[in-house]
């Protein structure tokens, strides 16, 4: 069987390759993984398709290989992302290694941050603002989805990728690249869609499932949501409202909250989309936003991040007071 470092270089080179630097740390992560047993490999509250498809790919891998592993989530996993845990049971073991998989920071966690923060080993991720402590950490933020990192990760260890793993990295890349239209996707991200692709994996479902079917209770919560859109500096800011209120009388579930962040910047003239969610100890802040505003920066002043295009932050204080500060900040920017 070839080694990890030649099972690298044929990864990266079916993907448009990388240099030797980059290489190196596929190498070691592999390497580290391959000696693992008993591994617990964790998502990040309020789950998404990138955090999700990482952790259960992974997770398969390292079970196709003998090894035992589970998936471990702060929160409730969506129903939409069930197909990614299909013929998965857990398994029955006491954990000795602990993974992360697109968690930027300890608090995305959520409340299993107190006992396992200090226990990541590896910590692999694509947000270039990641500030988790852990021994090692492999952080490509070139990478569209923490999916293509793992992808890379999974060759490399001699994994035989099969038609369940691949749905899980495909949905993963999809979500997170908006379907492959945000500006993140690079040509290899297309390379490694088309190496999964490969697997005969339902993408039209997939995408359909994910990112095009909607509840009712997701469509009223949208309605009500267009009806508080309003614009500020310069009509390049658009920004919208969902309060606890709304939620409560739609009947919508935290699944249903996805794709409402997307509404403000779709607008055309809008260079900074902002959504505003009313929870228990404040509003949580989603942004989205064009070349001439970094969301992740803007999101750092009130300490939060992300991603060029997509951060958040929240704000333990009032409406008005919270969103005159964001006001503010991207009035700042766009000047």
């Amino acid at each position: 069987m070839a080694s990890v470092k030649k099972r690298t270089e044929i990864a990266l080179k079916l993907c448009g390759g990388a240099d030797k630097a980059y290489r190196d740390q596929i190498v070691k992560t592999a390497k580290k993984l391959l000696k693992m047993n008993n591994v617990l490999i964790f998502s990040h509250r309020t789950p998404d398709g990138d955090t999700l498809g990482c952790a259960f790919a992974l997770c398969r891998g390292m079970r196709s290989l003998g090894k035992n592993a589970n998936v471990r989530c702060a929160d409730e996993i969506p129903e939409k992302y069930s197909f990614m845990r299909e013929g998965m049971n857990q398994q029955s073991f006491e954990p000795e290694h602990f993974v992360t998989v697109d968690i930027a920071a300890p608090h995305l966690l959520g409340n299993l941050a107190e006992e396992y923060e200090k226990k990541i080993e590896i910590c692999i991720d694509h947000h270039f603002s990641n500030s988790f402590e852990a021994p090692m950490k492999l952080v490509d933020a070139k990478a569209a989805a923490t999916a293509e990192v793992i992808w890379l990760l999974l060759c490399a260890m001699g994994v035989e990728i099969d038609k369940e793993t691949a749905s899980c990295l495909f949905a993963a890349i999809s979500t997170d690249t908006g379907c492959f239209k945000y500006s993140n996707v690079t040509p290899r991200t297309h390379m490694i869609a088309v190496e999964l692709m490969k697997r005969d994996i339902d993408c039209a479902g997939i995408n359909f499932k994910l990112l095009d079917e909607v509840s009712r209770a997701q469509l009223e919560l949208k309605k009500q949501a267009l009806e508080t859109l309003e614009y500020c500096c310069d009509n390049q800011c658009a920004i919208v409202t969902i309060t606890s209120d709304m939620i409560s009388q739609t009947g919508a579930s935290p699944e249903d909250l996805d794709g409402i962040s997307n509404i403000p910047r779709s607008i055309a003239g809008v260079e900074c989309g902002i959504t505003m969610r009313q929870i228990n100890d404040g509003w949580k802040i989603s942004v989205r936003s064009s070349e001439k505003v970094n969301a992740s920066d803007l999101c750092g002043k009130f300490g939060g991040g992300g991603h060029k295009a997509a951060a958040g932050c929240k704000f333990s204080d009032n409406y008005e007071n919270a969103k005159k500060q964001l006001i503010d900040a991207v009035s700042e920017v766009l000047k």
